[in-house]
């Protein structure tokens, strides 16, 4: 537990500091979209969204490359600043390291994308001139950059949850949006990400990396319970390396799916998907025995929410109330409802103890 708290003490950091190094983050990431912004904008009639080249396009593309790089530096420089003893233990982090890059960077992109084409369709017609255009594009990445350096070096399992959400929803409505079969619920989830195009290269893509993230999650939460159980504040029976690995099985089960597409391989696409159900119903079933200690609150909640998980099943199996689309959609919340709650309940924890030291 002594190594625990050595770790923290040297990963912390004043906020100042931090917003600091944000700001010159901005600065370099305004830069680069100016200086990138003035060869691509060589006329003086530059369209604000449209296919091809303009302010839309670029700035939704260099922001999320921007902030794509902005997160991997702030994690290249919490890296080195561990002693050489420690980093060892942070090697497994790596993957966990890009897959959040990545989650940060493309909410950025459809952020932008989304942005863009809102302003276009208000001033339809509108165009600028290359250095409007470059300013813009400026403000664009250095707004990006500065973002993302601040939310990836104060990152915590309840942003790591709160992107993960983000990211499924937003992949997820992309993906039904430009599904080729306008009635693909008639079927179920998993066939929007079958017969390829940019709707089942959504889906899938959105399942492997979200997978990724709920991997990195586990690593966040595993921390927070040693910091919990170094100050005392939980009891030193749980099985931390137990909930993670569970825990990191969901995450590895939903990449799992979306790697094995439901047309090409549905066994193994459905050995994911069952997987995830199944190590969800393990974790909340020795919930007091990995995490004694919880709230009693916690427990009505995660016990409620399995209730809901198995009523499900009833009336999709037994009863034919549900379709299979509808089944998974429920099944899907209820699961990272549940993560969400018990991510929050472990923050609440970690914020009492940390009152209870200004006391």
């Amino acid at each position: 537990m002594k190594k625990t708290s050595q770790v923290a003490e040297v990963v912390a950091d004043k906020q100042s500091s931090i917003e600091s190094r944000a700001i010159y983050a901005a600065l370099v990431g305004g830069g680069i979209g100016f200086v990138m912004g003035l060869p691509f904008f060589w006329s003086d009639n530059v369209s604000l969204f449209e296919r091809g080249i303009s302010l839309g396009f670029l700035g939704s593309v260099l922001g999320g490359l921007v902030a794509f790089i902005a997160h991997l530096v702030v994690a290249a420089r919490q890296d080195t600043s561990r002693p050489a003893a420690l980093r060892w233990q942070y090697i497994k982090g790596h993957i966990s390291t890009w897959s959040l890059a990545l989650v940060q960077g493309l909410l950025v992109f459809l952020t932008y994308a989304l942005l863009f084409y809102v302003v276009a369709e208000s001033f339809k017609g509108a165009h600028i001139d290359r250095w409007a255009a470059s300013s813009l594009l400026a403000l664009s990445t250095g707004f990006a950059a500065y973002v993302v350096y601040l939310s990836a070096s104060t990152m915590t399992a309840v942003r790591v949850s709160m992107l993960l959400a983000l990211f499924l929803l937003s992949g997820t409505f992309i993906s039904m949006m430009t599904a080729g079969n306008p009635h693909w619920w008639d079927m179920h989830f998993s066939s929007l990400g079958a017969g390829g195009g940019v709707s089942g290269y959504a889906f899938n893509a959105t399942l492997i990396i979200a997978g990724l993230v709920i991997v990195a999650l586990a690593r966040y939460i595993a921390e927070d319970f040693k910091k919990l159980q170094h100050e005392g504040q939980v009891s030193q029976q749980v099985k931390v390396g137990t909930l993670q690995m569970l825990l990191s099985g969901i995450g590895i089960a939903l990449a799992f799916v979306g790697l094995f597409v439901y047309d090409e391989f549905p066994m193994l696409h459905n050995v994911g998907a069952a997987g995830m159900a199944f190590l969800f119903l393990g974790i909340v079933v020795l919930l007091p025995l990995l995490a004694p200690g919880f709230t009693k609150a916690f427990f009505v909640a995660s016990y409620g929410l399995l209730a809901a998980l198995l009523v499900s099943v009833w009336l999709y199996m037994r009863v034919g109330y549900f379709n299979l689309t509808v089944f998974e959609l429920v099944a899907a919340a209820i699961i990272f409802t549940w993560l969400v709650v018990f991510v929050r309940h472990l923050a609440a924890l970690l914020d009492d103890e940390a009152k209870e030291k200004k006391v």
